[in-house]
C-alpha cells in the first residue's frame, strides 16, 4: 500500500503514524468529509513529488557540464512556461534539485541585466492594458552578438522588467533573427515593452548560456538533462508531480505534524472549507508554487486579452472558482472583490518553515466578505523566506483575502517582491518580523494593500519590519506598508519601523488615502519618516469612480463584484465609513505618539545593536510627553479622549522558539 492509500484509508477518529522514511507523491492524496484524523511523523518523513536519479545514471557530456538521460522514467516532461505580473499561476517545469538545494535555469547576461534605451525597442508590442488585443509581439534589437548564437534554440525566454518596475515578466521568444538582429517574442507584455531607465531583460531557460555551477537545462526534445555541479553529489531530484501533493476538503479536525514536502511543480497543500484542519512544524520546500493553498483559484485566462483593472477582450470569458489551483486568483479577486473563495474555518499553519517556492507561500484566506463573517484561518510562528524563485511580484510570503485572518509571530524575508499582500476585512498582522523584502521592485512595500475603501478594519500591530531600500532610484520607491489607491480606516501601531530607505515613500506610504489609524510607533534611522497623505476626497470617489462604486456599495447579495457599506452589518461595524459614503465626512490625518529617531537611541536599550526594547525610564517620558493630550480617532473609537499610555513589547516579536 503506497502512501497515498495508506492516508486515504485512515477512519475518522483515529491516527496514522508514518515512520521516517521518502514516499513518492505521485497523485494527490485526497481527504474529504473526514473528522478527527492526525497524521504524525516517526522521524524524518519526507512526502516526495518527484523522482530520485541514481548517481549512476551521471555521464560527462563535456569537461564542465554533466549529462543524465531521462528517457527511460517516462516523463511527460514540462515547458519553463510564460509567468508573471497578472498572468495565471502557471506549475513550474521538471526542477531540478541536488542535495536539496533548486538549481536555475541557465541565463544571459549573468550578472546585471540589459537595460531598455532608446532604440532598443523595435516595436513595443501590443499593450493589453490600453484595450489592445490584437496579441502583437514585442521586437527588440540585439546589440549583443552573442546572444544571436542562441538562435537555434527552441525553448527560450526572454524574462525582466519590460516596462514598470513592479511588474516581471517572462515570455516565450519566438524568434531571434541574426541578419536583422533582433528577438521577437510569441506575445505582448501587459504594459508593452518601454525603456523607462529602470526596466531590464534577460534570456532565460538557454542551453548557449549554460556555464556556471548550479545551472541546469533540460531538452525535452531528446529528453536530456544538463548540470554543473562543483561539489560531491549526494543525491538528485527531479519535480515531477503538477498538482497539489495533499487536498484537504470539507474536513473538521484534522491534523498533519512533522512531515516534509518537497519536490513538486505545483503546490504542496490545498484546504477547502471545513475546520480545524492544522499543518504544524511541517517544511514546504523545493515546491513549484505555494506552500499551503487555503481556498480557492480561479480558471486561467488567455495571456494578453486582460487590462490590469479586471477588464479583458469581449470574447474572453471571466475566470470561475475553481478547486485545487491558483490560476487567476488575481484576476478573480480584483473583479469580484466580495469572492468568499470557500477557505473555511479555524485553520492553521503553524510552527512550519517554507522556503524555496516557486510563487510566493501561502494564500491565506476564509471568511465571508459580504456579511463580515470572520474566517480565523491563520499563519502563526513560521518561517518564509526565497519564496519567488519564479513569480517576482505580487506572489507574496502571504497573500491574504477573506475577513478576520492572522499572521502572527512569523519571519519573513529574502524576498524581491512583498512580504504580505492583503485583501480583505478585519485581518490581524502582529509580531511579524519582516526584513529585506521588496528587494528587487519599486512602488511596492512590505505589506501592501489597496484599491478597495470597503478592506477597511485590519490592524498592524507590534511588528518589526526593517531593512527595506529602494533599488531604483529613478523610480517610484518602497515602504513598510503600502496603503495604494485610496485605501482607508485601517490601524497601524505599536511597531518599530527600522532602517527604510524608501527613496521618496515614507514608511506608511498612501496614494490619494489616509484616513488611517497611526500611532505609537518607532520610526528608527528611516529616510524619509512619516508624511501624511489624505488628499483628494473619499466621498467623491466613492460616488463618481466606478471601480470604488461598485465595490463599496454593491446591494444584490448574490453580486460578488462589491459590498455594501450601506448595510446594517457594515454600518454597525465601521459607522465611520458610513458616514463618508452618506456625509461626506472628512476626518482629519489620525496620526499621533509616534517616535522618529534618528541615529539617536537613548531610548532604547541597546538601539545600536538592534535592540529597541525600551529603557525603564520610559513611562516617565510616556507620561510627561502625551499624558495631557486627548485624541479623536474613530478607528479606534477616541472622541476627544485620553489615548492610554503603554509600553510597546519589542522582545515578543518574532518567531517563539520555544514551540518548534
Amino acid at each position: 500500500m503506497n502512501i497515498k492509500e495508506r492516508i486515504e484509508s485512515v477512519s475518522d477518529n483515529s491516527e496514522l503514524i508514518i515512520e521516517s522514511g521518502r514516499y513518492f507523491v505521485d497523485e494527490t492524496i485526497n481527504l474529504k468529509d473526514r473528522k478527527n484524523i492526525k497524521i504524525r511523523a516517526n522521524g524524518n518523513v519526507i512526502f516526495d513529488g518527484g523522482i530520485v536519479i541514481s548517481k549512476e545514471k551521471i555521464e560527462a557530456y563535456d569537461k564542465n557540464i554533466k549529462m543524465i538521460d531521462l528517457s527511460e522514467y517516462g516523463l511527460d516532461l514540462a515547458e519553463y512556461g510564460t509567468r508573471g505580473f497578472r498572468r495565471s499561476y502557471v506549475n513550474a517545469q521538471n526542477e531540478l534539485f541536488i542535495n536539496g538545494k533548486p538549481y536555475k535555469v541557465p541565463c544571459y547576461p549573468k550578472g546585471k541585466p540589459f537595460t531598455y534605451a532608446d532604440g532598443d525597442i523595435k516595436d513595443c508590442g501590443s499593450v493589453p492594458t490600453n484595450y489592445e488585443y490584437d496579441n502583437r509581439p514585442a521586437v527588440i534589437n540585439v546589440k549583443d552578438e552573442k546572444i544571436l548564437s542562441f538562435a537555434d534554440e527552441d525553448d527560450i525566454y526572454l524574462a525582466g522588467f519590460p516596462s514598470h518596475s513592479w511588474a516581471d515578466d517572462c515570455i516565450k521568444i519566438a524568434k531571434i533573427d541574426t541578419e536583422e538582429k533582433t528577438i521577437t517574442t510569441t506575445e505582448p507584455h501587459l504594459f508593452g515593452f518601454k525603456a523607462t531607465g529602470h526596466s531590464s531583460w534577460y534570456i532565460l531557460n538557454c542551453f548557449g548560456a549554460l556555464s556556471e555551477p548550479g545551472e541546469y537545462y533540460i531538452d525535452r526534445k531528446n529528453q536530456k538533462l544538463y548540470f554543473i555541479c562543483d561539489e560531491e553529489i549526494e543525491t538528485i531530484q527531479l519535480s515531477v508531480l503538477g498538482s497539489a501533493m495533499m487536498s484537504v476538503t470539507d474536513c473538521e479536525n484534522v491534523s498533519v505534524e512533522g512531515i516534509t514536502f518537497e519536490n513538486s511543480r505545483n503546490s504542496a497543500i490545498y484546504i477547502e472549507g471545513g475546520n480545524k484542519c492544522t499543518f504544524n512544524n511541517c517544511t514546504f520546500r523545493n515546491l513549484g508554487i505555494l506552500a499551503v493553498q487555503i481556498g480557492q483559484g480561479a480558471t486561467d485566462q488567455p495571456n494578453g486579452y486582460n487590462t490590469h483593472h479586471g477588464e479583458r477582450a469581449d470574447w474572453v470569458e471571466p475566470p470561475v472558482p475553481m478547486s485545487g489551483n491558483m490560476g487567476s486568483w488575481h484576476e478573480y479577486l480584483y473583479e469580484f472583490a466580495a469572492w468568499d473563495n470557500n477557505g473555511g474555518f479555524n485553520h492553521s499553519i503553524e510552527n512550519c518553515k517554507i522556503y524555496n517556492t516557486g510563487a510566493g507561500g501561502i494564500l491565506l484566506s476564509g471568511g465571508n466578505r459580504k456579511n463580515l463573517i470572520p474566517g480565523n484561518n491563520r499563519v502563526h510562528n513560521c518561517e518564509i523566506y526565497e519564496v519567488n524563485r519564479l513569480d517576482k511580484t505580487y506572489k507574496a510570503g502571504v497573500n491574504i483575502m477573506g475577513v478576520g485572518n492572522t499572521v502572527s509571530h512569523c519571519e519573513i524575508y529574502d524576498m524581491p517582491g512583498m512580504g504580505i499582500y492583503l485583501h480583505g476585512n478585519d485581518h490581524i498582522i502582529e509580531y511579524n518580523k519582516i526584513h529585506d523584502v521588496v528587494k528587487s521592485v519599486s512602488d511596492s512595500g512590505a505589506i501592501y494593500m489597496g484599491r478597495d475603501m470597503s478592506e477597511v478594519g485590519n490592524i498592524f500591530r507590534n511588528n518589526y519590519i526593517y531593512n527595506l531600500k529602494n533599488v531604483h532610484p529613478t523610480d517610484l520607491g518602497v515602504c513598510a506598508i503600502y496603503f495604494d489607491d485610496w485605501d482607508i480606516f485601517n490601524a497601524v501601531y505599536d511597531n518599530f519601523f527600522y532602517n527604510i530607505q524608501g527613496g521618496g515613500f515614507c514608511v506608511i506610504h498612501h496614494t490619494c488615502g489616509g484616513l488611517l489609524s497611526f500611532h505609537d510607533n518607532f520610526i528608527i534611522d528611516c529616510v524619509p519618516g512619516i508624511m501624511p497623505d489624505n488628499k483628494s476626497n473619499a466621498y467623491i470617489r466613492m460616488h463618481r469612480e466606478p471601480l470604488a462604486m461598485v465595490r463599496v456599495h454593491t446591494v444584490d447579495k448574490d453580486d460578488m463584484h462589491g459590498v455594501d457599506i450601506t448595510s446594517e452589518v457594515y454600518r454597525e461595524k465601521y459607522p465611520y465609513l458610513y458616514d463618508v459614503y452618506k456625509n461626506d465626512a472628512r476626518p482629519e490625518w489620525m496620526y499621533y505618539n509616534n517616535q522618529i529617531c534618528y541615529k539617536k537611541y537613548d531610548l532604547f536599550v541597546d538601539g545600536e545593536n538592534g535592540d529597541f526594547t525600551q529603557v525603564d525610564s520610559w513611562g516617565k517620558f510616556w507620561r510627561d510627553e502625551f499624558d495631557w493630550m486627548r485624541r479623536t480617532d474613530v478607528v479606534m473609537g477616541y472622541d476627544n479622549d485620553l489615548a492610554p499610555t503603554h509600553r510597546v513589547d519589542f522582545k515578543g516579536i518574532g518567531l517563539i522558539k520555544e514551540e518548534k
